[in-house]
């Protein structure tokens, strides 16, 4: 073994489970230096209930282990107790009463001792000094992912029910304030190693639409971080009470964030709320000067109200670059329940939409833009309605009455089956 050529050997170790990993280490000194690189993933994930961020800043003060990060996904789920105890009733209650009752006190009790953690690490774990200096010897971080909404309990001690009940999305806490604050120190961080670090990829998966409404300095820090991004992916949280009375501002300066992208090659901004979220203001801010984003490739849009004119001059000043829309998307939806993630037209109809967006892209032809259309659909002026389950093509989607949909977008008419997969009204 200690003949084999090096590439031999990293090619064993590649395949080898992390305990075989660290015997095979203990072998020799060759063995050992070999296999350093094996020890971590190029991808650091925090929970909130661990001292992840002690243990990067570790990492990062190694020689050998700091260049292996490449991406750090931070998970910052929480659990609303009052939501996610009534979840839990109602997902037990066929069960018979004692054994309901016991699982009940084995879960809550997990949770107590996970809260219990959670209120000690979480806190400080976007210090923003701490990240600063992280970052700083990270010297191949290109990747930040923040979520609030994938589970946090994945150890496999964890009692099923408490994993269970996140599947509902009223279980995921949102303390907006804190959001907010640990979204700012991440930022900050990664706009004062600006000069040495290269973050390409951004994503957040319910981030308080107030986020941007901060002050011009604040703005001007934050927006230096989206300098070298060439994917954004944004779920903005949009509650009334807060953003109602300054809607225009936020898009103002969420458009100055979007603007020091230029390299944006993909970009997903979706909302989510109690009702759609009207963004002319955001589109207006690009159309008063016209602004593209040149690499524009891959676009999204999900939970929001625009209209026919705004959204066609907006997906017209790319046609140059993009090769596939999304409008829509599944959302954040109930259990059992129909894709909320659509977007509505305030004025003008989708058939109009896409008839001049065929002209102008020869959308799903060869070499032309494909333009898929998902979720809760509706011309609020024409009466038109539809849901998808899935992306449809958007010829056949303003086209159809009553079919099914399948992956990839192959549709088949099946009028038995459509109540499963889409409808038309």
């Amino acid at each position: 073994m200690e003949t084999l050529p090096n590439e031999l050997r990293r090619a064993i170790l590649e395949h080898l489970p992390l305990e075989d990993l660290k015997n095979i280490r203990q072998t020799s000194k060759s063995w050992g230096l070999l296999g350093q690189e094996y020890l971590l993933v190029p991808e650091f994930r925090t929970l909130p209930h661990r001292p992840d961020t002690l243990h990067l800043k570790g990492i990062s003060s190694h020689p050998a282990y700091a260049p292996r990060i490449q991406s750090i996904h931070f998970n910052h789920g929480e659990v609303n107790e009052y939501s996610g105890r009534h979840n839990s009733y109602f997902l037990q209650y066929l069960m018979v009463p004692e054994e309901r009752l016991t699982q009940q006190h084995v879960t809550w009790d997990a949770y107590a001792h996970f809260k219990k953690l959670t209120d000690k690490f979480l806190p400080s774990s976007c210090d923003e000094d701490t990240l600063t200096d992280i970052f700083a010897h990270l010297p191949n971080l290109t990747s930040l992912k923040i979520s609030l909404m994938l589970c946090p309990f994945i150890t496999p001690d964890v009692p099923d029910l408490l994993a269970n009940i996140w599947v509902f999305p009223s279980t995921r806490l949102l303390p907006r304030v804190a959001t907010v604050e640990r979204m700012s120190s991440i930022l900050n961080a990664v706009a004062a190693n600006s000069a040495t670090l290269s973050i390409n990829t951004l994503s957040h998966d319910r981030l308080p639409f107030e986020f941007f409404f901060q002050n011009q300095n604040k703005i001007a820090v934050i927006s230096s971080a989206f300098k070298n991004l060439t994917t954004l992916t944004l779920l903005m949280d949009y509650s009334d009470l807060p953003n109602n009375t300054h809607s225009n501002t936020t898009f103002s300066n969420l458009s100055k964030c979007l603007r020091t992208a230029p390299l944006l090659q993909n970009l997903s901004l979706a909302f989510q709320g109690r009702r759609k979220v009207d963004i002319a203001p955001l589109l207006s801010s690009f159309a008063v000067d016209e602004y593209t984003f040149q690499h524009l490739s891959t676009l999204q849009f999900q939970g929001m109200v625009t209209t026919e004119d705004d959204l066609y001059d907006f997906l017209v000043r790319h046609k140059s670059s993009l090769t596939h829309v999304t409008i829509g998307g599944e959302g954040v939806k109930q259990v059992r329940n129909p894709p909320n993630g659509g977007v509505y037209l305030d004025l003008g109809s989708w058939k109009g939409l896409v008839g001049r967006l065929n002209e102008e892209f020869e959308i799903n032809k060869v070499n032309g833009c494909a333009v898929f259309l998902q979720g809760d659909l509706k011309g609020l002026n024409s009466g038109e309605m539809w849901v998808f389950e899935r992306p449809v093509e958007a010829e056949d989607a303003v086209g159809a009455e009553i079919f099914d949909v399948f992956p990839h977008g192959i549709m088949e008419e099946d009028v038995e089956d459509a109540g499963d997969a889409a409808w038309a009204v």
